[in-house]
């Protein structure tokens, strides 16, 4: 059995004012970072061999306080990172649905110079492809941002590349885990933010 740890990354100032952030680098706040640290604590004992990040510092810091936890260095990769929303960066859906309506169908926003739904998926599901071909039998760990682990969960889920709004994933430090056994995924746990709650360690695994 391989086993896929997919975890968000921690709160940032722009996640808290609900702005799209894309591929601009906004750091981690105070806030995530203590995210990140409770996550690691409770992940410390699992076997986590290998960890791979997104090149962007929310998620790097992120990545480098579970590596901490597990005693390995995070492998960045700009295929990780989130969808580019090109001209809609650092704006707020509101702002986004009265200024660029002509950009909203059905609950999908296709931004201006940015990435669309089919292009994110096929960056993100290569990345995948190839993280489970190298680590059959492993348990690994990819920190990295919503609207690209949602294209992941899509996949497994047999959803299309633009399905947005059926689930959530926006818990900061969420944790989402993919298992593959005899060549079938599946999901086992959707954005668990146990470790964030007062009394996280009766939830600890």
């Amino acid at each position: 059995m391989t086993t896929i740890l997919l975890i968000r990354h921690g709160q940032t100032d722009w996640n808290i004012n609900g702005r799209w952030q894309g591929h601009t680098d906004v750091p981690l706040n105070e806030t995530g970072k203590a995210q990140a640290r409770a996550l690691a604590q409770r992940l410390q004992n699992w076997p986590v061999r290998a960890l791979y990040t997104s090149d962007l510092q929310r998620a790097y810091t992120t990545a480098e306080i579970l590596g901490e936890a597990w005693g390995i260095r995070p492998i960045p990769s700009p295929r990780w990172r989130e969808r580019d929303v090109g001209l809609f960066s650092g704006m707020t859906t509101e702002e986004i649905r009265e200024q660029y309506s002509e950009f909203v169908s059905d609950g999908v926003v296709h931004p201006p110079n940015g990435e669309g739904p089919e292009e994110l998926y096929q960056r993100v599901n290569q990345a995948f492809d190839e993280l489970l071909a190298r680590h059959q039998g492993q348990m690994i760990a990819v920190v990295s941002h919503g609207g690209t682990l949602r294209a992941i969960v899509n996949r497994v889920l047999g959803l299309p590349a633009d399905m947005f709004t059926r689930f959530s994933l926006g818990g900061n430090t969420g944790l989402t885990i993919i298992r593959e056994t005899g060549g079938v995924l599946y999901v086992e746990t959707l954005n668990d933010t146990a470790h964030l709650q007062p009394d996280w360690s009766v939830y600890r695994q």
